[in-house]
């Protein structure tokens, strides 16, 4: 990896999620909890949420033992998703994942975009997924 990777990769705002995630946490009470592991690296995310009366995510909180692309990614989505559907945060996870793995240009607005450099360097992607995969786990086991 050359160092104009790494700076890009180890963008101002992933070190600054990083350093200080705003979301990370537990919430005392949850209706839905889900984690996810990368056995290749020891990275592990758990996600507690819970749901408004119409299904919506009302809060979300995590816990990271993780890297700081992860953290990050993480703390991110903790923020994006509050209000989203369940169709809304696959459609969002699905295409994060999809413009990472086939270097598709995410939106320049999205809070995302830090991580578009994470598609020259494949091995990272699932530190930057492993949150959205968590989440997943706790929507698919929710009523």
């Amino acid at each position: 990896m050359t160092n104009d990777t790494a700076e890009a990769i180890y963008h101002a705002t992933i070190m600054d999620r990083a350093r200080r995630p705003r979301h990370q946490g537990r919430l005392e009470v949850f209706d839905a909890e889900g984690e996810a592991r990368n056995p290749l690296c020891g990275d592990r995310v758990s996600v507690h949420l819970t749901r408004t009366s119409d299904g919506r995510v009302g809060a979300l909180a995590y816990h990271a033992r993780a890297c700081a692309i992860c953290t990050a990614s993480a703390d991110l989505m903790a923020e994006m998703v509050p209000g989203m559907t369940s169709a809304e945060i696959a459609t969002t996870a699905a295409a994060f994942e999809a413009a990472l793995r086939k270097g598709r240009p995410l939106p320049p607005e999205s809070p995302l975009a830090c991580f578009q450099p994470l598609s020259d360097v494949p091995s990272r992607i699932s530190c930057a997924t492993l949150g959205w995969n968590a989440l997943l786990s706790a929507l698919k086991d929710s009523p």
